[in-house]
């Protein structure tokens, strides 16, 4: 198994936020606010506008459409200025994942922040159904806010509660930086999960030597002075992962999951998309995750 190095403070200089204006996507707002006061980075909003290759009588101007979404993207970002966070506005048209996918390249984005109100799936992003493309395909990390996580949490201004899921893969040791340093900052509590998904009933000794087995793993992923930083624990569970992970996450009140997200391959693993899908949808908390070693860095 990999060795994960002891955390280092993440960085983040910069954050997108993404918007279409529906309610549900405007309670992550309040997330990428609080992220950017919390570190120092300056804060982008984008509104994408569809393409408009002409206009009839009946169709708005493209101007006044542009115009108002401007209008409506400022007055938005006013609890920015509030809290001293430096913000800019972009409207820019085209396809969504593009969009965002330059401007990730184009101003050097750490972090993406989205809201989502689907219960059927990523699909029914409130992006529309290009933003599940932005987010399985994104190379910097992606905080979703989905339609389930309680409001309150933003106000409690600190992470209290980490959760940090893996499936040992190299794909999902990236995200752990984001969560050790993430607990670190907060002097929060830390809990490393794993979720064996059993296919088939085992011996009972076998299936506690193997429990055993990942829980020791768990805590080797742990620098040795975790426990000056932050309040460690670690968690394996037999089940259906993404159960199991929204479970853990809502009866140890955590704040924040944190996830390595991959496509899975050849070889069945227990955070594929569809597991990071359904984390999303029913969490009472956001869910961050991480993908590819630009994201590690």
């Amino acid at each position: 198994m990999p060795t994960v190095i002891a955390p280092t403070r993440i960085k983040l200089q910069n954050i997108l936020f993404a918007t279409d204006f529906s309610p549900l996507a405007q309670t992550a707002l309040p997330h990428a606010v609080d992220l950017a006061h919390r570190y120092g980075a300056k804060l982008y909003t984008v509104n994408v506008l569809p393409h408009m290759p002409f206009v009839e009588a009946a169709q708005p101007d493209p101007e006044e459409v542009r115009l108002s979404a401007k209008q409506r993207l400022t007055a938005l970002t006013s609890c920015a200025s509030s809290r001293g966070v430096e913000h800019e506005e972009l409207i820019v048209q085209g396809e969504v994942p593009e969009v965002i996918s330059k401007i990730v390249r184009k101003y050097a984005i750490d972090l993406i922040v989205i809201g989502t109100g689907g219960r059927k799936g990523l699909g029914k992003l409130l992006l529309g159904s290009v933003a599940e493309q932005v987010l399985r395909h994104a190379t910097c990390p992606v905080m979703t806010v989905g339609p389930d996580v309680l409001r309150t949490l933003v106000e409690h201004q600190r992470l209290s509660h980490v959760l940090y899921a893996t499936d040992f893969s190299e794909g999902s040791l990236h995200a752990v930086p984001f969560a050790l340093s993430l607990a670190e900052e907060n002097n929060a509590e830390l809990t490393m999960m794993h979720v064996l998904e059993q296919l088939e009933p085992m011996p009972m000794q076998y299936s506690k030597e193997l429990l055993a087995d990942y829980r020791k793993r768990l805590w080797e992923m742990l620098p040795d002075d975790a426990n000056l930083w932050c309040k460690p624990h670690v968690s394996v569970a037999v089940g259906e992962a993404s159960g199991e992970i929204v479970r853990l996450a809502h009866d140890r009140q955590v704040d924040l999951i944190v996830m390595g997200a991959h496509g899975g391959g050849p070889v069945a693993s227990h955070l594929p998309w569809t597991v990071v899908h359904s984390v999303v949808r029913h969490a009472r908390c956001p869910v961050l995750t991480v993908r590819g070693t630009r994201a590690a860095g």
